[in-house]
């Protein structure tokens, strides 16, 4: 397996003295991807005096799938990255964006280098570091107009929780794409089990799009989340959207049209 991110000898050795642990090469292999450099994942590997649980481990952490671009006909979902700091900042700066997208979300730092470091560290660890993982919503042109995140990772119950939103001037049917897209590659390609959403009582617009997609609603929290805005607690509806019903037929009509 190559990995696409040099020469990587002063690295390796530089781990080859001792015994290392899994998390000693996992760093390493981050600290490569932030370098750019390019490695033969199977040769290092198997450089290390490791079992084949730790082996296996790696390899699935640091597959190429995890940090590669997602696109078809009508959307490109790209890794965000710290090129994208600009891009961001105009999101965060959308107050309607930002209410709707993650109102929970923090400020930026006032910094363009330090937000540009927590951008590639966020893209640059693997699930084990960072359990999410964030990509720029594109129309196919390569014009960024959204952001796609999943958090809460787990690997474990291969689980997560998606949020996504983009600005009002999108391509007609961009949001649409953009998760059945995802389905793809989440149901199919990395084949975790489920997706999670939960959307506050004040979105009807966003609980009835996501339901339309398939997602199954599986329990209402009352006064669950207190909204920074109006400073009153929330309730949330939680959602869940397994692999059939993803791929349900009302689902292959839409990505039908949209994509072919």
């Amino acid at each position: 397996m190559i990995l696409g991110w040099g020469n990587v000898r002063k690295s390796k050795h530089s781990l080859m003295n001792s015994k290392p642990s899994l998390s000693d090469v996992n760093q390493q292999l981050k600290k490569m991807r932030l370098n750019g450099q390019a490695i033969d994942l199977d040769k290092y590997l198997a450089s290390f005096k490791l079992n084949k649980n730790a082996v296996a481990s790696l390899k699935w952490l640091n597959n190429p799938i995890w940090w590669s671009r997602i696109e078809n006909k009508s959307c490109i979902l790209t890794p965000r990255i710290g090129d994208d700091v600009p891009f961001v900042r105009s999101l965060w700066a959308d107050q309607d964006f930002i209410h709707s997208f993650h109102r929970l979300a923090k400020p930026l730092p006032a910094s363009d280098e330090q937000l540009t470091k927590i951008l590639n560290d966020e893209w640059s660890s693997s699930l084990d570091m960072n359990n999410s993982l964030h990509w720029i919503i594109r129309c196919p042109k390569g014009d960024p107009y959204g952001l796609l995140s999943l958090v809460e990772i787990s690997c474990q119950h291969r689980r997560s929780e998606i949020i996504l939103g983009v600005v009002p001037d999108s391509p007609f049917g961009l949001s649409t794409a953009a998760m059945l897209t995802l389905f793809e590659f989440y149901f199919k390609k990395i084949k975790f089990n489920k997706i999670i959403s939960n959307v506050f009582e004040d979105n009807p617009r966003s609980l009835k799009s996501t339901m339309h997609l398939g997602f199954r609603v599986e329990g209402q929290f009352l006064k669950h989340t207190l909204d920074p805005t109006t400073n009153q607690f929330q309730n949330m509806t939680q959602l869940g959207l397994l692999k059939e019903d993803a791929f349900c037929s009302v689902n292959a009509r839409l990505a039908k049209k949209l994509f072919s």
